[in-house]
């Protein structure tokens, strides 16, 4: 028996040898050949062959269990100290950290999520981070679940192997690890769907108009776009509209009457309620210039703008209680001077025994007061006497005054956000001409509208705190809308009446039309700022951190570690163990379960680990794997 040589390698391949011929009985072979004794020969002769492959075959199984043939190559594998921390498991938490750190900043920092915000491209990021992260906490995991099973587990060669190969349907699995390894599994996908609830946020950045625009915007008289050219320049359907949402938010559909605002409370595009009896109808930006944002604008975009801006204003006049001997003397001389003009006394029966009253001054003249109110309905063919109009009317002061507003525009919207008004008429050349000298015949096409908006307070809403913030409301919408269809700059006409000296009056010097000095923030939506977002954000790097501690406090002297594997196992299994295994080449299945065991031994004066297959139920399976010895290289 001996090692021949294959042709130009360093192997070795074992060859039975030629039968020796010594003269011993037994052992000899005839050299003649008799008749009748060649088949004799030939089996005599495989006979021998035979048994010199059982002896070699014996004598080969007998070789210590670990030990290499004397005739192998020199060992590849390198022996090593176990560490408490790995430098792949110190990058993978070290990249974890760092995808937190960006994730967190690219929610949190206003800047950086604003500029994340178009299209998605902060979910898009976020979900690339938290992929990043999963893969890190994948790199630590199978070494701790090994570490678990060889330290607490039952330490079965199937659980191993499906934590190995991250297979949660392996063949004897413990359920345990089935339940562990679906959890690694589901993780990176619940992070996934919680992050995306988290929308609703939004980022803002202060924006240079210019560079967005090209210019920055006009303020003045102007119906927002889409409302410029509707009906005949009457102005009720601009009223209708700019009055609509103070409507909607102050009626009683379920008979309740809602809460009056106790600060200064925005409605619609343009009207603010300053207090319970003075209102304001604030002049907008240039309608391109919301037209230009709005084309600018992403879908869920919004562009708020603020400037200092005039607007119309509506004030109650207490003289009625305070001097009402002139208030009586100024309004008897009005309302008869009204009476023989069209338009400026006027009257509509509500059918209802009340009808409501308009009176301003015949125009052209001065609309700066307006008297409204409630009387006694003498008949639809019949107009109250000034007298039986006084002890009803309500005066309203008019004027243009300066104002603060903020503005927000979407894709299809501009919408008054909040303002307020100083209380201060501007000064200057024909500032107040637009209400002081003009044809704007009120009552002739605002009273169906005025109806609609203030009827229910002569009758079920009579005692309701909402009637004067109605009627200033409706003064102000009023006098803008109107002045607006017929004076607007959009228009390139004036129709207003003016003294000569004031009647070469600009659109800017009127007032109608001027440059603001706005400032606009531009609001993105984006997740929402929220530190329970950082927590789900924080999962996976807390997890790797964790692991890592645990991993260096107790798993020290457990005898396996990151290299556990193919490599590792075949290099110290005990072969006499093998046996178990046999017939699971092809399959990687075994009938039962078999307990891997782990320990270190002692062998050529080296330190090394071996492993050891048995059955749970043998007396060589023991509880627990033994302990490794600290700074100790093992082979």
């Amino acid at each position: 028996m001996g090692w021949k040589r294959l042709s130009d390698t360093e192997d070795y391949e074992l060859h039975a040898p030629a039968p020796s011929h010594s003269n011993h009985s037994t052992d000899e072979v005839p050299h003649s050949h008799h008749p009748g004794t060649e088949d004799y020969s030939d089996d005599r002769q495989k006979l021998i062959h035979q048994q010199h492959v059982r002896d070699v075959s014996t004598t080969v199984s007998q070789t210590p269990s670990r030990k290499p043939s004397r005739l192998s190559r020199p060992p590849l594998g390198k022996p090593t100290v176990k560490r408490a921390f790995h430098t792949l498991h110190l990058f993978a938490a070290a990249i974890s950290l760092i995808c937190l750190a960006l994730a967190i900043t690219a929610v949190a920092n206003e800047n950086v999520s604003w500029r994340l915000g178009v299209d998605n491209y902060q979910l898009i990021v976020l979900g690339f981070l938290l992929g990043i992260m999963n893969l890190c906490l994948g790199s630590v995991t199978p070494t701790f679940f090994l570490l678990l099973e060889a330290r607490f587990g039952p330490s079965t060669l199937q659980n191993y192997d499906g934590i190995l190969r991250n297979e949660v349907f392996s063949s004897g699995l413990s359920p345990f690890w089935r339940t562990v390894l679906s959890l690694v599994l589901a993780l990176p996908l619940g992070l996934s769907v919680a992050y995306k609830t988290f929308v609703g946020g939004e980022s803002t950045k202060t924006v240079d108009v210019f560079d967005y625009l090209g210019n920055t915007s006009y303020y003045g008289m102007f119906a927002p776009p889409g409302l410029q050219s509707l009906g005949q320049k009457t102005g009720v359907s601009l009223f209708s509209n700019a009055t609509l949402p103070f409507a909607a938010a102050s009626s009683n559909q379920n008979g309740i009457e809602p809460t009056l605002p106790t600060e200064q409370q925005a409605y619609g595009f343009n009207m603010l309620l300053l207090n319970n009896e003075s209102a304001a109808a604030l002049d907008i930006p240039q309608p391109s210039y919301i037209s230009a944002v709005q084309a600018l604008l992403a879908g869920g975009e919004s562009w708020n703008v603020t400037s200092s801006v005039k607007a119309t204003v509506a004030r109650y006049n207490h003289s009625i209680s305070q001097h009402p001997k002139r208030f009586k003397s100024d309004f008897m001389g009005l309302c008869n001077a009204a009476r023989a003009s069209s338009g400026a006394y006027t009257h509509m029966s509500m059918i209802n025994d009340w009808s409501l009253m308009l009176l301003n001054h015949p125009s052209p003249g001065n609309q700066t007061l307006q008297y409204i109110g409630y009387t006694p309905d003498p008949g639809i063919e019949h107009i109250p006497e000034c007298r039986e109009f006084l002890p009803y009317a309500k005066l309203f002061d008019m004027s243009r005054e300066l104002c603060h507003g903020t503005w927000s525009i979407t894709r299809g919207t501009i919408e008054l956000l909040h303002g307020y008004c100083y209380g201060v008429v501007p000064t200057g050349l024909g500032t107040q001409e637009v209400i002081l000298h003009n044809s704007l015949f009120l009552g002739v096409w605002y009273m169906p509208s005025l109806v609609e908006l203030l009827g229910p307070f002569a009758t079920s809403r009579n005692n309701s705190q909402w009637t004067h913030p109605s009627m200033a409301m409706s003064m102000a919408a009023m006098l803008w809308s109107r002045i607006t269809v017929l004076h607007s700059p959009m228009n390139q006409t004036r129709s207003f009446e003016a003294p000569i000296e004031l009647a070469a009056l600009t659109f800017e010097e009127a007032g109608l039309i001027y440059r603001g000095d706005d400032k606009a923030v531009y609001t993105r939506p984006t997740l929402k700022k929220s530190y329970l977002l950082y927590f789900v954000l924080a999962i996976q790097p807390l997890l790797i951190l964790l692991i890592l501690g645990l991993c260096a406090s107790m798993f020290q002297s457990t005898p396996l570690d990151k290299g556990f594997g193919l490599v590792s196992i075949l290099s110290g299994i005990n072969r006499n163990s093998l046996d178990t295994l046999a017939g699971a080449a092809l399959s990687g299945e075994l009938a039962r379960s078999v307990k891997l065991i782990l320990r270190p031994v002692r062998e050529n004066q080296n330190d090394a680990i071996e492993y050891r297959v048995v059955l749970p139920s043998s007396e060589e399976a023991p509880l627990r794997n033994e302990r490794l010895r600290r700074n100790v290289i093992y082979y």
